[in-house]
Order: C-alpha cells, then structure tokens, then sequence
C-alpha cells in the first residue's frame, strides 16, 4: 500500500512541475523576464525573479536571489521566438 501512496505521490508532483514549467516558460516569453520554478510546500510554483527580489527587499523571504536560483527547479529564460505569416 505504501508503493502505490508513494507512486501517486510522485506522479503528481511530477505532472505539477511539467505544468509549472510550461507555464514559467510562456510567461518568460510573453512577459520577457526571467522565471523560476520553485518547490514551495511541496508543490512547484512558477515565481518572475523579479518578485523573488521584492519579497526578499521587503523581508518577506530570507536568503539572497542566488539561493533561490540554486534551489529552482527550472529557470526559464525569454526566448526569441519568430512567428511568420
């Protein structure tokens, strides 16, 4: 019972972070701003860095910008991306 609890646990969290990722890499290439996926209470969130830095300049998160890249998931950069019609 314990294997089938924790496989559902990891497929989940899994199928979380594939979703968290497209979308942090949609909003890099709409928004042009560098996202991160992060691990927050078990769930992977996609947060803009320049958020991060704003938490962390009005304390609302320790630690420095460089800890929460090290600690993403993901980093999704802009992307050029040429549409022809």
């Amino acid at each position: 019972m314990k294997k089938i609890k924790y496989f559902i646990k990891n497929w989940l969290f899994n199928y979380r972070k594939k979703r968290a990722i497209k979308k942090a890499q949609e909003l890099a290439n709409e928004q042009r701003m560098k996202f991160l996926v992060l691990n927050f209470n078990g769930k992977p969130v996609a947060v803009s860095m320049q958020h991060i830095k704003k938490l962390i300049r009005t304390k609302r998160i320790k630690g420095s910008a460089e800890y929460y890249r090290d600690m993403a998931l993901y980093t999704a950069m802009p992307q050029n991306i040429h549409q022809t019609h």
